[in-house]
């Protein structure tokens, strides 16, 4: 269990790193980014703790992944209705707004892909002073793993394009592009098989 400072920190470095999402932007509209997002990724890695798996960078503090994993259903209904609790006074009126229709619209588009029991990469960050010297790939490696002995498939959404070739090394492919209106940007849906 990571204490408030270090969730601070890598609430911090992951915001960094997500700074410019359209999702994130759309939702932070109440105070913007640099002043919601860390606390948005604090109150993610607590969900995580709770009720799926948190992977964090070697140094410290400068990234994480966090994935929602098959599991309890009322223990992950819980920590996620705390998340939402806290989210709606974090983000105000109109942002949560936004959370709620930008989730809604991606969960309408996964529904058809048959997922619900494959692993999610909720989200993964990595300050960007700390990027491209195999980090991410490091990062991924362990949560990746835990999949594949679970013979789990897992996917992740991202609405950055540019990370579309760092998730193929990973062994993620595209399954399908779509428009989200409430950002107004596109977004990839990405899965990745089970490796044996």
């Amino acid at each position: 269990m990571l204490t408030a400072a270090q969730r601070a920190a890598y609430g911090a470095s992951v915001a960094e790193a997500l700074a410019e999402d359209p999702f994130y932007v759309t939702v932070c509209v109440a105070g913007g980014v640099q002043q919601l997002l860390p606390r948005y990724v604090e109150l993610a890695l607590i969900e995580g703790e709770q009720a799926g798996r948190v992977d964090l960078t070697d140094p410290e503090d400068s990234g994480a992944a966090i994935w929602s994993v098959p599991g309890d259903a009322e223990r992950k209904a819980a920590a996620n209705a705390a998340r939402e609790r806290e989210l709606a006074v974090l983000l105000g009126e109109q942002g949560f707004a936004n959370f709620q229709a930008i989730v809604a619209n991606m969960e309408a588009n996964l529904a058809p892909h048959g997922l619900e029991s494959a692993w999610y990469l909720s989200i993964a960050g990595i300050r960007p002073d700390a990027q491209g010297g195999g980090m991410g790939t490091r990062l991924l490696a362990h949560g990746l793993n835990a999949a594949d002995q679970a013979g789990a498939v897992s996917f992740l959404e991202t609405f950055n394009e540019r990370s579309l070739p760092f998730y193929r090394r990973q062994g993620y492919e595209v399954a399908a592009q779509y428009f989200e209106p409430v950002t107004g940007a596109d977004y990839w849906l990405m899965t990745r098989p089970p490796r044996t």
